[in-house]
C-alpha cells in the first residue's frame, strides 16, 4: 500500500482515504477505491506484470472488478508492463502511471 501511496503522491493526487478491494482471482493486480483531498472518489488499478497489457487483458480484468460506480471520477492504471496502443485507446479516461 506504501508503494501506491508514494506513486500518487509523487503524480500530485492525495488521497485521504484508500481501502482495498477484495478480488477473487489468481493474477496480480489489487484494486483500491479511495477520496482525495478534493472529495473527488478514486478507482485505483494495480497490475503487476512482466510482459505487455494487450486490450483482451484489460478486459479480462474489468470483468473481475466490481462495477464501477458514476461517481468515481479519477481512474488510475499503475503497471510496471508496457501498454499496447489498442489498450491505450479504450482506457482514453484512465491516467497510467508507471511504478519502476
Amino acid at each position: 500500500m506504501k508503494e501506491i501511496l508514494d506513486i500518487l503522491i509523487k503524480h500530485n493526487i492525495i488521497c485521504k482515504e484508500l481501502n482495498p478491494v477484495k478480488l477473487n482471482t489468481r493474477k496480480k493486480i489489487k484494486a483500491y477505491l479511495g477520496v482525495n483531498i478534493k472529495n473527488e472518489y478514486c478507482f485505483i488499478l494495480k497490475i503487476d506484470k512482466k510482459s505487455r497489457i494487450l486490450k483482451k487483458d484489460i478486459e479480462e480484468y474489468f470483468n473481475l472488478l466490481p462495477d464501477i460506480n458514476f461517481r468515481y471520477k479519477k481512474k488510475i492504471l499503475i503497471t510496471n508492463a508496457p501498454v499496447c496502443s489498442k489498450t491505450k485507446e479504450l482506457l482514453k479516461d484512465w491516467r497510467v502511471f508507471d511504478f519502476n
